[in-house]
């Protein structure tokens, strides 16, 4: 079971979508457990792992900004790096963020 980030210009548009990118149960608790205090991170936290959500372009930015934070709490930031690359990716591309659980 996953929570799968999919990027798409619109919700219509997710289950034609080429790239994703799953965060596990692990990844998730640790980027829950390392995004304190809570208000400074209200995106990350938004992150629930039973439950759909989306990030439009216009938020993307302060995600990335919130994990490039989180990262430098963690030991090994490499699965953190990559969510980073998906999410600069997303950008670039000027698609939309949906967050779908599994």
């Amino acid at each position: 079971m996953a929570l799968d980030l999919i990027p798409a210009r619109h919700e219509r548009d997710i289950h034609a979508a080429q790239r994703r990118f799953a965060i596990d149960q692990a990844l998730h608790a640790q980027l829950q457990a390392r995004a304190q205090p809570p208000d400074d991170y209200p995106l990350l936290r938004a992150l629930r792992y039973h439950d759909d959500t989306a990030f439009p372009l216009a938020e993307l930015r302060a995600l990335h900004a919130e994990l490039l934070r989180v990262e430098t709490r963690f030991t090994e930031p490499s699965q953190v790096r990559e969510l980073l690359c998906f999410v600069e990716r997303t950008i670039a591309d000027g698609d939309n963020l949906y967050a779908t659980a599994d």
